[in-house]
């Protein structure tokens, strides 16, 4: 699968995941954390805020539900200009977009991958959400609103899953700081869904779906880093 135009032919699907990437060409040391912007079976377009050359050999430990996946890939392409920014820098509203053939991907990787793409249900989902448990403190906007504690059940670049101790109404806008081990990650979100009263079991948190509201390019590569560091 090494070549492009032979990795081209395979489906690309809009799924997006976090990676963490090393070049592994002899005498480099470059590497990157970022998001996919869409996968396939034979490579991916990724998005990350490190310049690497073309073409670059790479190492990419990729996050999935299923599990980390190691992969040995190839850059092949450089978009032209980051999202949202000028030629030759990354900007905090997008980083580079980089096309990457895999070179190497043993079988049992290659079917986790085909799973990844399958759909799920009546669609497939673009945000793939991952499991991680991390505290998180959420403060609503607006007067009189107070801190909340809680954690999160999964999250993906767009949302996450957040377990309070009471309900907290749809549509309540929440300043969210989530404590992993290494540092705090900051970002705004709203409430879209709170888990129905028939299905809450007593004395249980109460579950919640958050969507991140204009998350930017920094705060997405810190959710990056997390979901890589910690899942």
């Amino acid at each position: 699968m090494s070549d492009w135009s032979i990795q081209r032919r395979f489906p690309r699907f809009p799924i997006q995941v976090p990676f963490q990437l090393t070049t592994t060409a002899p005498g480099s040391s470059g590497g990157g954390v970022g998001w996919t912007r869409d996968l396939s079976e034979g490579g991916a377009c990724v998005e990350l805020n490190e310049r690497l050359p073309v073409p670059s050999p790479l190492h990419i430990h990729l996050q999935t539900d299923r599990g980390a996946i190691e992969i040995e890939a190839q850059v092949v392409w450089e978009a032209q200009a980051p999202v949202g920014g000028a030629q030759g820098s990354a900007q905090a509203t997008g980083g580079v977009l980089y096309g990457v053939a895999f070179t190497h991907l043993a079988p049992d990787k290659l079917q986790t991958i085909r799973a990844l793409l399958a759909p799920r249900g009546q669609e497939r989902r673009s945000g793939i959400r991952l499991p991680i448990d991390v505290p998180v403190t959420c403060q609503p906007k607006g007067p009189g609103g107070s801190p909340l504690q809680g954690r999160t059940g999964n999250m993906s670049r767009g949302g996450l899953l957040l377990r309070l101790s009471h309900a907290v109404p749809p549509g309540t806008k929440l300043e969210l700081t989530l404590h992993p081990p290494h540092g705090q990650v900051r970002a705004e979100g709203e409430v879209v869904w709170v888990e129905p009263l028939e299905k809450r079991s007593p004395g249980e948190p109460v579950r919640h779906g958050v969507r991140f509201n204009a998350l930017g390019w920094s705060k997405a590569l810190s959710l990056a880093l997390l979901l890589t560091e910690d899942t």
